[in-house]
């Protein structure tokens, strides 16, 4: 059964019960602090035991983290911890304080598909970007490629074309990290990162490691089932074909023509909408006249209508504003509602507990 954190989801920024509904499925945990969104930093007393486990980490906890810097869209408030570890000995201490602290965890990759919001948070953010390691086993026709979710996924399809590996090419251009290729089964042109998926290891919401292999989670559309209970992506197995290297490059070359159109150079989440069975999210958007409105410093990319640009100073809220007249727009015209696909953290709710009466909460940007 669901647990809030004592916050009413309607005093929230949406206009109404209707845009709540829709949005709420998006919204990843944090509680408000004492400070309203885009006040002050509040002064909160540190946790007695985070500090405690600061003297077991290897890795740096610190406290009140700017995180806009580390989004790819610039925009966002603090987090009140915030971690890069680089062993599995972190991974499972920080694992074990949100749990022990009722903290949201919330895993932050190469930073893209995320909106932070603009005040404070309650929770903990880690970083997966010094757990980078990748190894290359041959399995007879195949090769299987261990890598752990930190590791960029440009650099993987890059890497895997270099040694005439195909299986990936779909996926150039696409950024972020391998965690969040997998989290959220990112794809192109018809395919999609699962389609490669042999195995994924875990930290389980009890703490515990697991190995899940193929068969035994699933995925479709913009997700993976095995993210949407609470787990922590720590690395994963793709299989890859050995191919010739003029086929391989002829694919990249390919995809690279069809992601030519999308917006280059501007602070952007990536697509903001997931498209709907059958049709385009960013078609639809251009239909509907979106490209070039804007809120505040948030603005519709006249090159791809489905990508929010940061244009200097754009604040979450506006993004947020912008992204519901877009939609509002496309329903009006089309009465087809889009779904968002940018992740929003740190808005004052949780969802669910996890069975066992605790409020960890973790979702992962890309």
């Amino acid at each position: 059964m669901g647990r809030g954190w004592g916050v009413d989801p309607f005093s929230l920024p949406f206009p109404n019960r209707e845009a709540w509904l829709i949005m709420k499925t998006i919204i990843a945990g944090g509680t408000p602090l004492e400070s309203p969104p885009g006040g002050d930093l509040p002064r909160r007393p540190p946790r007695e035991t985070a500090d405690g486990f600061r003297k077991t980490l290897h890795c740096p906890l610190e406290r009140n983290k700017l995180l806009a810097p580390l989004s790819t869209l610039g925009v966002g408030g603090y987090a009140e911890y915030y971690a890069e570890p680089s062993d599995l000995e972190d991974f499972l201490l920080l694992h074990r304080l949100a749990r022990e602290e009722n903290m949201p965890l919330y895993v932050l990759g190469g930073g893209s598909n995320v909106v932070f919001a603009d005040g404070s948070f309650s929770g903990i953010v880690v970083s997966t970007r010094r757990w980078t390691a990748v190894w290359q086993i041959p399995m007879g026709d195949r090769v299987v490629v261990d890598v752990q979710a930190g590791h960029v996924l440009a650099s993987l399809v890059s890497g895997t074309a270099k040694d005439g590996l195909s299986g990936l090419e779909f996926a150039l251009g696409i950024p972020g990290t391998i965690g969040g290729a997998v989290a959220g089964n990112v794809g192109a042109g018809g395919r999609s990162i699962g389609e490669c998926l042999d195995e994924v290891v875990a930290i389980e919401p009890d703490g515990s490691l697991r190995r899940w292999r193929r068969g035994e989670f699933s995925c479709s559309y913009r997700r993976c089932s095995l993210l949407e209970a609470g787990r922590l992506l720590l690395s994963c197995k793709l299989s890859f074909s050995p191919g010739p290297r003029i086929e391989i490059e002829a694919r990249l070359r390919h995809f690279r023509s069809v992601r030519g159109i999308q917006p280059h150079g501007g602070r952007s989440a990536g697509c903001s909408f997931k498209n709907p069975e059958g049709e385009s999210a960013g078609r639809l958007l251009d239909l509907c006249g979106c490209k070039g409105i804007s809120s505040g410093d948030a603005v519709v990319s006249d090159r791809h209508a489905n990508f929010i640009l940061n244009r200097g100073r754009a604040t979450a809220e506006e993004v947020l504003s912008l992204m519901r007249i877009c939609r509002n727009r496309v329903l009006e015209h089309t009465g087809i509602l889009l779904e968002p696909e940018v992740r929003f953290l740190g808005w004052g709710l949780s969802f669910g507990d996890n069975g066992d009466g605790s409020m960890l909460q973790m979702t992962s940007g890309n």
